[in-house]
């Protein structure tokens, strides 16, 4: 926020509830809150996979169960389905985790945005992605899902 902005709209030294909630960071449900007319299909990821330039990869919202934490709707469980690099990871929607631990934000592609994907920082998260998405049977072999 700029100092002009910041002069503006903390007359006094009091910050406004609504200027200190939008310039904080999100949980799941608070950002699906202000969206709630449009949160079907809404794509939201994690910040930190923003800052690491994961390309492509992004949860994309299907349903959303709200819970009041002192009034307000900013606990609760979203299901959705999870894209990595630009693949859905599965058919059906599943609960998305971490909607509380993480700070969320709306899709934007990371190379539009000038944030360069480190393939060497990133290898650990693909890499178990791929022991994930293994089966294993009783014979011992092995499939691909």
């Amino acid at each position: 926020m700029s100092k002009l902005a910041a002069a503006i709209l903390t007359k006094g030294g009091v910050v406004p509830p609504t200027v200190s909630f939008a310039s904080k960071p999100k949980t799941l449900y608070e950002l699906l809150n202000v969206q709630r007319l449009n949160a079907y299909k809404f794509k939201a990821m994690p910040e930190h996979w923003y800052e690491k330039g994961f390309e492509g990869c992004y949860y994309e919202v299907h349903k959303v169960k709200y819970k009041l934490y002192k009034g307000w709707p900013t606990h609760g469980k979203a299901w959705g389905i999870e894209y990595w690099n630009g693949e859905p990871m599965a058919r059906q929607p599943k609960e998305i985790r971490g909607g509380l631990k993480f700070s969320w934000k709306e899709y934007e592609s990371p190379s539009e945005a000038g944030i360069a994907y480190d393939r060497q920082s990133a290898r650990g998260i693909e890499r178990r992605r791929v022991v994930r998405t293994k089966k294993f049977y009783s014979d011992g072999a092995q499939q691909e899902s």
